[in-house]
């Protein structure tokens, strides 16, 4: 009678302890898994083949030295300060499997098809934004432009009959952060931008929430911590130094950024920085000498 009571006693603690690891595993599972969400504004910022940087890291046959997490993620990148504003870094991933690092089967594909051999991904806190860097490695520059483009939410086609106009377009997916520990489980909630910044064979996405939104139509410029997170890409510049590209310095993070008015369809007039540090809305553009970024693709959501 005993061994009966030991063994039925061992099961009913075998079969309590697997409840609680998976009500435990299960909650800690979803305390880190990001939001498949993306941005009420995204842009694509472009500064076309004559810049030093699209030039000089054009293809990761002339930069094939991979990226490495000390390189990404600490030096300059554990804080980013600039426009009064400080970023500093609180989760990084850096991983092979680029279809990891992005949430969206269009997202996936194009991230395929332009040979993504890495993709780095980082959240920054301050104290009025968070916000989230994603770094692409592709094979060149115009597989870094398609995907920025892939990521663009499409519009309805015009001319559709109004019922098909009124049918959610495909969304193509965006960038997931490393981590949806909480203020990232808020993360596209409220009011957020994202620019795509081509540069060379690398795809940089800076994405910015303030930390009070709780609205998507809660519209705010964004251009200042957008400038100042985007200075993520300072490794880069010191790349182009390496290969020979002349010295590069830090993109203009101490000059002072004129912030413009929303537009009425709510996509606003944001702009790139000038060469001297100092202009309208967006994100920083070349380093000083080159020329500024043009403005790509705008999409919001429900407009």
């Amino acid at each position: 009678m005993l061994p009966l009571l030991v063994g039925a006693l061992v099961v009913a603690l075998i079969a309590l302890g697997t409840v609680l690891y998976f009500q435990l595993s299960g909650e800690d599972a979803e305390e880190q898994v990001a939001q498949e969400t993306r941005p009420a504004l995204y842009r694509v910022q472009d500064s076309g083949d004559t810049s030093n940087v699209n030039e000089v890291l054009a293809s990761r046959e002339a930069d094939s030295r991979p990226l490495n997490e000390g390189e990404l993620f600490e030096r300059h990148n554990a804080e980013i300060s600039g426009q009064s504003i400080d970023f500093t870094l609180r989760d990084s991933d850096l991983t092979e499997d680029c279809s990891a690092a992005v949430w969206g089967a269009l997202a996936r594909q194009a991230l395929a098809d332009a040979d993504c051999s890495q993709a780095g991904r980082a959240t920054y806190l301050s104290d009025g934004y968070f916000g989230v860097v994603g770094v692409f490695n592709l094979a060149d520059i115009e597989g870094s432009r398609a995907v920025a483009d892939a990521l663009n939410l499409p519009e309805a086609e015009e001319g559709a009959e109004e019922e098909e106009a009124a049918e959610p377009v495909e969304d193509p997916g965006f960038v997931l952060p490393p981590s949806g520990e909480s203020p990232f489980d808020r993360l596209g909630a409220g009011y957020s931008s994202a620019d795509a910044i081509v540069t060379g064979h690398y795809l940089v996405v800076v994405w910015v929430q303030p930390t009070d939104s709780e609205s998507v139509e809660e519209r705010v410029s964004l251009a200042t911590p957008l400038v100042t997170l985007a200075n993520f890409r300072d490794p880069f510049f010191r790349r182009i130094g390496e290969l020979g590209g002349g010295s590069q310095t830090d993109e203009g993070t101490d000059g002072t950024d004129t912030e413009g008015t929303t537009g009425t369809d709510g996509t606003g007039t944001e702009g790139t920085t000038g060469t001297d540090g100092t202009g309208t809305e967006g994100t920083a553009g070349d380093p000083p000498g080159e020329a500024p970024g043009t403005e790509g693709e705008q999409s919001v959501p429900g407009e």
